[in-house]
């Protein structure tokens, strides 16, 4: 008889361990599934910085843009008020 409670002991304990190990591997499998999960986070952000840059790139393009046309609409009014003083365009 103690022989054999012994062994129900020895097969619960067993079962127990087993258990135990079970879910240690699946905190290793959910540990695993976190760091996938930061590093495509990490992937996420490092691509939004490349849109927040390019970004800034077209915004300093489109600036340049508007200063050229500035410059040449003040170019073309210096032209018509220096033509208007020569009278060879009429208002």
């Amino acid at each position: 008889m103690q022989v054999d409670a012994t062994k129900v002991r020895v097969n619960a304990t067993k079962m127990r361990v087993n258990a135990t190990k079970m879910q240690v591997n699946a905190t290793k499998v959910q540990v695993d599934a976190t760091k996938v999960q930061v590093n495509a986070t990490k992937v996420q952000v490092d691509a939004t910085k490349v849109q927040v840059n390019a970004t800034k790139v077209q915004v300093n393009a489109t600036k340049m843009q508007v200063n050229a046309c500035q410059e040449t609409c003040v170019y073309t009014v210096a032209l018509l008020r220096r033509e208007l003083g020569r009278g060879i365009i009429y208002a």
